[in-house]
């Protein structure tokens, strides 16, 4: 067989194409998908509720609507979809917004169209209970998928669990040239905290961030989500509400640390910002991207002292910390698009096979290396529309 870049080289008019179609039908057709998937795949996000805002973004944010840099694609609600049949690819992200469209839709895909339904979720299971109905219909919403995944690993063993199928570890893809691409700005002496509406960790992140001779900052703070503002407020010397992208990345920027101590078991695309920004961070090792990223500042997120110890060391040692920074630049580039891509479409080649009836177990995935490039990411979809013609 031949490698992807062999594939990618044969033009459809030539001498070689024409001996392909001769030879071997299969690998004839796997040209032609594979140009295809390639260069022009069809693709589109269906959701109930479009981030608008989130869009119109100079530059886009890290995590689910970068799906659609990846591919070239489309965000549209159901109703501005005319056919679902004209796209190659249509997700769903498992939201409890969104979770009836799986079904909704496979009714208007036809038995033998080529589309492939996908569905992701991004919820933390933490939030599981907060967010979907009993495990029964969960499993019957979301099993006329082509494949299903998650963006950590206990998302898909969850899933697994529920659905009896086969979960993949795809976390969302980040614009990392163009993060590398911004121009640093002078560091302050600034230890920036992350906060999240979801587990409004602020207390004891505060005991790890103080008295380092930093001003603390507490940053993405919302507080219509926290009972106890007055308490919040008076843990750090600064604390700012949620902005827009580009100013939250001035003030990761600007930062001679930032700690992220969240406490459920995320993706977290903070951290894979942060790693292609090139800033040190202390970070919970209950995110996948931070164990990636930063594994020197790994750390439990109820640990103050090793946190403590952690920023101190990042403060005093330049040599440790050029070494977090360095593997971190080097490590994000798990995330980027291209690597994203193929990640996505060999998950989606192994689900082809296995069929949405086959009952699989889940797969812990090695996270800290990127993928082998393989010759039949791409090629491989082309069996399966191969198998439903003959």
């Amino acid at each position: 067989m031949k490698t992807i870049e062999e594939y990618k080289n044969i033009k459809e008019d030539s001498e070689e194409f024409k001996a392909l179609g001769q030879e071997d039908n299969t690998n004839w057709l796997s040209v032609k998908i594979f140009n295809k998937l390639a260069k022009d795949i069809k693709y589109v996000l269906v959701t109930n509720y479009i981030h608008q805002q989130l869009l119109q973004e100079e530059l886009a944010r890290t995590g689910l609507y970068q799906w659609q840099n990846v591919f070239n694609g489309e965000v549209k609600y159901p109703r501005e979809v005319s056919d679902y049949n004209d796209y190659d690819i249509v997700q769903v992200n498992m939201s409890a917004q969104d979770i009836n469209l799986v079904n909704t839709i496979r009714e208007q895909i036809r038995p033998d169209s080529n589309t492939k339904l996908i569905l992701n979720n991004d919820y933390t299971t933490e939030a599981w209970g907060m967010s979907f109905e009993y495990p029964e219909t969960v499993r019957r919403e979301i099993c006329n998928a082509d494949m299903l995944f998650g963006t950590e690993y206990f998302q898909t063993t969850a899933l697994a669990e529920i659905s009896g199928r086969q979960c993949y570890v795809i976390p969302h893809p980040a614009d990392i040239k163009r993060l590398k691409s911004i121009a640093p700005i002078p560091k302050k002496n600034i230890i920036s905290t992350i906060w999240r509406r979801y587990d409004r960790f602020s207390y004891i992140p505060s005991l790890a961030a103080r008295n380092h001779g930093l001003v603390t900052q507490l940053l993405g703070y919302d507080k219509n989500q926290d009972p106890k503002v007055y308490l919040t407020t008076t843990l750090y010397d600064c604390v700012y509400e949620g902005t827009n992208f580009f100013e939250f990345l001035d003030q990761l920027r600007e930062s001679r640390i930032v700690y992220d101590p969240f406490t459920f078991h995320s993706y977290s695309r903070t951290t894979v910002d942060t790693a292609a920004l090139g800033i040190p961070v202390v970070v919970s090792n209950r995110t996948q991207s931070g164990n990636i990223c930063y594994p020197y500042t790994c750390v439990d997120p109820y640990d103050v002292k090793t946190a403590r110890d952690l920023i101190k060391r990042l403060l005093t040692d330049k040599d440790f910390n050029d070494l977090v920074v360095k593997t971190a630049l080097e490590r994000c580039e798990f995330y980027n698009h291209e690597n994203s891509r193929e990640r996505y479409l060999s998950c989606l080649y192994d689900s082809i096979k296995l069929g949405r009836n086959v009952k699989r177990e889940y797969i812990k995935p090695e996270q800290t290396d990127i993928p082998e490039k393989k010759d039949d990411v791409l090629i491989s979809i082309a069996e399966d529309k191969n198998r439903k013609r003959n």
